[in-house]
This record gives C-alpha cells, structure tokens and sequence, in this order.
C-alpha cells in the first residue's frame, strides 16, 4: 500500500491515532455516564480530532477512528444514538475530505466544514424536537431530573450541586431538608422534590441559552481548530519526517492556510456582518421566542468572526514585539476558554476592522466624475 493522505502517513501516525481514539472510547465506554460521555466527547472533540488524524496519520486511520466512534456509541447508547452522531459527523466529513481531496482554498473547505456541521445540528435538533412533540427543553428537564432521581448516589449528587451553587434548599426547608440516616444524612422527600424541579428548570434555561452558541461558535470552533492545527501540525510532521528520515516530502496539502496573524474580513464582508451585530440589539426588544432565536443567531455569527479577528490583529502586534511563542499560545487558549477574553477579543475585532492597522485591505480610491 503507497503511502500518502488518502492511505496513512507513516505506520506510526496510524498506530497511534488508532490506539488513542481507542483508549478514548474505552474511557467513556467504562465511565458511569458512558452515553453522556461519548455524546459529550463527540460533540466537542471529535471533529477536531478527526479532522487532525487526517491531515497527520491520512484517511485510513481517519475512517477507523470514525468505525470506532460509532460502534462506540452503539455499545453506549444504542442504534439510535449512533444514527445520530453518524448525522452530525459524516456531512462535516465528507465536506472535509472532499476539500483536502480536491486542494480546495482554506477558506472555501473551512465553510463547508462549518456549514455542514451547523446543518447537521439544526436537523438533529429538529429531529429531537419533532419526537418530543415541540417540547426538547422541558423533556431534556424531566430526563435529567429523572435520571438524578434514580441514582444510586442521589442525595450525595444533590448535595454537591448544592455546594456548587447551582441548587439551593429553600429557607422555609431549611431546619427540615435533611434527616440523619444509617451513616449519614439524607435529603427529605420535601426537599428532594424541590431540588429536582429546580434541576428541571435549570437544564431547560440551560439549554435553550447555549443552543444558538453551540449551533454558531460550537460549529465554528470545531471547523477552526480541526482544519487549522490539522494543517499546521500536518505540515510540521511532513517536513520533521524529510529532514530526520530523509525521505521525501509527502504531498500533504497546506490549502494556502494563511497565518493567523493575517487572517482578516475583508470590507464588504465586514460591513454585512457588522450589520447583523446591529440588527440583533433591535431584536432584543422582540418577545417572540423564534425572533430571539435568530437574533441570537446572529449575534453569535459576528461575535465568532470579529473575536477571530480581534485574535488574529493581537497575534500579529505579539509578533511584531517579539513575544514569546508560550504567550502567543497562551493568548489562543485564553481565547478560546474565557468568556471575558472573547467580549476583549471582539472589542479589538471590530477597531481592527475599522482602522486596518494592519493594512491587510486595500485602500478605498475615491470616486471620479467619469464614474456611474
């Protein structure tokens, strides 16, 4: 078998993305949660992590670690729950594959990524909606109350979320919430019945707040970091291989990624999508449930494409001063954890923008008589 990306890189590359996907779903499989976990797993690492294994180890090892996910969640969580993580990878993956396969530019395969991820979770929530009869929110609520209710450790779970600040014992029960108990404490029935309503309305608020997040800056993130450190770390590998082993050069594509600190709106597009930042403060005084939503929508599309340029236009200044490589990365890992540092990032997004101290976009010439 010639090696290459459509087969594998090198047999160690193989080996190794094989056996640590393996050792992943092992992990989850053999955890308390395994359906959770491998659902959390999937959503928020998985497409980073294929789309990595591509462009470092090469499609074979791509599709085995695909097979293992899947037989994963069938082992976890039943047909059904396969068949869904299957909708929200295999679009994203073949857009991916398509893309590197046919050289595609950066940006082009990067909309793909993000459009097909985005795509497969709207039809995976419409899917989930339709079966609970318009009413995901609330039954996500009663599902998690319910599994809480019919944990062995219970009242230990209720006591740690509790102490986390995310339920609280009212003060009329406060004298009669718990009771002494064959070694220990326990919650009354009184109080359990509390805490598990405000479980059902907590999950419910949660989840109907992330949603417009995980749908635009879930999907985005996942198409940045997969398709970016795929490229960066694939190039890297290709070119480590050619000096320490003296072999040729693999053709492994670049896609003209091009650096961070380069990477810009360019101004018409700035201007739409500055567009869509405004129109959302005019539906925030909107009271239909479906008018938020796409307002929400929105705002997550320009805060995602102006805190990437706010990063972008703060790598560059670090490198021109001659920051070290460990604040630069420091500043990437920051961004993408810390809240506060994202509004920061969108704040030096949109002055980027206006200003182009970069000068990355062409100067406006100005209109002449002879014009139409």
């Amino acid at each position: 078998m010639r090696r290459g990306l459509t087969t594998y890189t090198t047999l160690r590359a193989a080996i190794t993305a094989c056996v640590l996907c393996a050792l992943l779903m092992l992990f989850c499989l053999t955890g308390a949660l395994p359906a959770l976990n491998i659902a959390s797993f999937t959503l928020m690492l998985m497409p980073v992590f294929l789309m990595m294994t591509g462009l470092i180890a090469g499609f074979i090892p791509l599709a085995a670690c695909t097979v293992m996910l899947l037989a994963s969640m069938i082992a976890g969580g039943g047909a059904v729950f396969a068949f869904y993580g299957a909708l929200y990878l295999l679009p994203m993956l073949g857009a991916y594959v398509y893309g590197v396969y046919k050289r595609q530019d950066f940006r082009r395969v990067l909309a793909w990524v993000i459009g097909a991820l985005f795509i497969s979770q709207v039809l995976i929530f419409a899917l989930l909606q339709r079966a609970a009869d318009g009413q995901l929110y609330e039954a996500a609520g009663y599902i998690t109350a319910a599994f809480i209710d019919d944990f062995p450790g219970r009242d230990y779970l209720l006591y740690l979320l509790c102490s986390m600040g995310l339920l609280g014992v009212p003060s009329s029960m406060a004298d009669t919430a718990l009771i002494a108990a064959e070694g220990g404490y326990v919650f009354s029935a009184e109080a359990v019945t509390e805490l598990l309503n405000q479980v059902r309305t907590f999950v419910s608020g949660q989840l109907q707040a992330i949603m417009p997040s995980l749908l635009v800056s879930g999907s985005a993130l996942s198409g940045i970091m997969g398709l970016g450190f795929g490229i960066h770390f694939g190039q890297r590998s290709m070119h480590r291989r050619a000096v320490r082993l003296n072999e040729p050069e693999q053709d492994i594509p670049s896609l003209d990624m091009p650096e961070l600190r380069y990477w810009h709106i360019p101004r018409g597009w700035g201007k739409r999508i500055g567009l869509l930042g405004a129109g959302y403060l005019v539906i925030l005084f909107a009271t239909n449930q479906t008018v938020l939503l796409v307002g929400a929508l929105m705002w997550q599309v320009f805060s995602v494409c102006y805190a990437l340029q706010g990063l972008a236009s703060i790598h560059h200044s670090q490198r021109l001063k001659g920051t070290g490589k460990f604040w630069r990365v420091a500043l990437i890992v920051a961004a993408m954890t810390i809240s506060f540092m994202q509004t920061v990032l969108i704040v030096f997004g949109v002055l980027d923008q206006i200003t182009d101290p970069r000068g990355l976009r062409p100067p406006l010439t100005p209109r002449t008589d002879r014009e139409e």
